[in-house]
């Protein structure tokens, strides 16, 4: 597509120096031969820096963010700018990716289970043989195909990129986790959602909005004036509550949970070490339903997904017999064993609710819990002494190591978390290989050690630096290896 093309009306482009566009890119560490370089300011930068750079990996054309004008950049490359680049840019990236509206997508967004929402939306329609497409934590592509992203919610112009790359293999449902700074910093601009879901809202990412209220608010800008068909709330959460009864929503609301209020119900739950039962009661009929995942917040993140494809119209009996297949979410409950050794989870809990939620999950296997765990650097430093009281709530045994410093210095975060009274009996070791190693040597073969922070990552942030590493892989060193189906008797 020409530039004139995409900027139209907005911005005049002589055709002496009209360019033909592959891509519309925002980060220069992406650009590619024939990509239009938008030069806007960032929270820490602004894209004038970063022009020539641009230029050099390839981009055909740049307009940037400033007085209007023009200038021939290095190369020859037209350099357009104009202060109503942010006002424009949304339209401008619709257009060029224009396939997104032929996608049915959905919106996940909550503090925890976005992953497990998203990816249990995609199992099962692969079930039902369709495609479905994933944005998120673990990955954009499609199911189970996924490439590594950098953040949640990637930018609007990365979003839209990816979902017209679905949309042009003939893909027609995606599934995208929707972050707070995702809807705070309009990565989602103008992309129709059929369905938004709240999962729920706990305790995090203070850092950056500074209080609940404010969280709350991000979250509710999806649904209150966002562009949705519908929106999917979990009443179990108060905040979910709270957003369910918001006059404020135009849309039709359906709600979720274990509450005898919720529309889409799960009740007569049963647990079990291989996984638990319940009866789904909802709008398109009851059902039982057998998951052979582990934690009933696992069957609430199922009955989100299997509400999410009702209410676009799939047979409510045909997604219950599919959630029979469903499997954990890398990084999310993940069960290793070894013979004559304790049983090993891995989960990405990182949260005060998400790490209460975890340890609450293993109670049916009735054995003793060992608790690795850290807290981020450079992030909300209130919930680190909350994760300690419930660490002590639930573990015989405690070991405090490094999750992600990044910059600030580990024996500040460590302070933080030890502030919590009671919890001057927590093994403190910085390293986080030897405080598994510690972890599965003390703990008795009928006991388990869970390994919570990090899930899925492969890597540890430790001063700027991403050093490779994973929990899973200190397991497998250790002789561990990932439990089957069948394991847990």
């Amino acid at each position: 597509m020409k530039l004139s093309a995409i900027a139209a009306p907005h911005l005049f482009i002589p055709p002496e120096w009209d360019r033909e566009i592959n891509h519309i890119v925002i980060d220069s560490r992406d650009v590619k031969q024939g990509d239009l370089f938008i030069a806007r300011v960032g929270r820490d930068n602004h894209g004038e820096r970063f022009i020539e750079t641009a230029i050099q990996a390839g981009a055909s054309a740049v307009v940037a963010l400033g007085e209007p004008g023009f200038r021939c950049g290095i190369l020859g490359v037209p350099i357009f700018s104009t202060p109503d680049l942010l006002d424009h840019l949304s339209d401008w990236l619709h257009r060029a990716y224009a396939g997104v509206s032929q996608l049915d997508l959905t919106a996940v967004t909550g503090t925890n289970g976005k992953s497990s929402v998203t990816q249990y939306i995609a199992q099962l329609l692969t079930q039902m043989k369709i495609e479905c497409g994933l944005l998120g934590t673990l990955g954009n592509g499609i199911w189970p195909n996924l490439a590594e992203t950098r953040n949640t919610t990637a930018d609007l112009s990365v979003v839209l990129r990816h979902l017209n790359d679905m949309a042009e293999q003939s893909i027609k449902y995606a599934a995208l986790e929707v972050s707070s700074h995702g809807i705070d910093q309009r990565r989602i601009d103008g992309i129709h959602f059929k369905v938004a879901v709240l999962t729920n809202l706990t305790r995090d990412h203070l850092d950056y909005h500074g209080s609940m209220e404010a969280y709350f608010e991000a979250k509710r800008r999806l649904f209150v004036g966002g562009n949705i068909g519908a929106a999917l709330i979990n009443i179990d959460d108060g905040y979910g509550r709270r957003l369910a009864a918001d006059k404020d929503i135009t849309v039709p609301v359906f709600t979720y949970g274990h509450s005898d209020k919720a529309e889409v119900r799960y009740h007569n739950v049963e647990l079990n070490a291989r996984g638990m039962t319940a009866t789904l009661t909802t709008p398109w009929g009851e059902a039982d339903i057998v998951l052979p995942l582990i934690g009933e917040f696992n069957l609430a993140n199922a009955t989100a997904a299997i509400a999410v494809l009702a209410i676009q119209g799939f047979p409510f009996e045909s997604l219950v017999a599919a959630a029979s297949t469903l499997q954990s979410v890398a990084g999310r409950m993940e069960v290793y064993v070894k013979d004559n050794g304790p049983l090993a989870i891995v989960d990405f809990a990182h949260t005060p609710d998400a790490l209460d939620n975890v340890l609450n999950a293993l109670k049916p296997w009735n054995k003793a819990i060992s608790l690795v765990f850290g807290c981020g650097g450079e992030r909300d430093r209130t919930k680190r002494p909350i994760m300690a009281v419930i660490a002590q709530a639930h573990a015989a045994q405690v070991w405090l190591t490094d999750d992600n410093p990044r910059g600030e210095n580990s024996d500040q975060i460590f302070s933080d978390v030890l502030a919590a009274d009671g919890s001057d009996n927590f093994y403190c070791i910085h390293d986080r290989r030897k405080a598994i190693e510690s972890a599965l040597e003390k703990t008795d073969k009928d006991g388990i050690v869970v390994i919570t922070g990090k899930g899925h990552e492969a890597y540890q942030e430790i001063s700027g630096t991403r050093h490779a590493y994973s929990d899973a892989g200190v397991l497998i060193a250790q002789g561990y290896r990932k439990a089957g189906e069948d394991y847990v008797a």
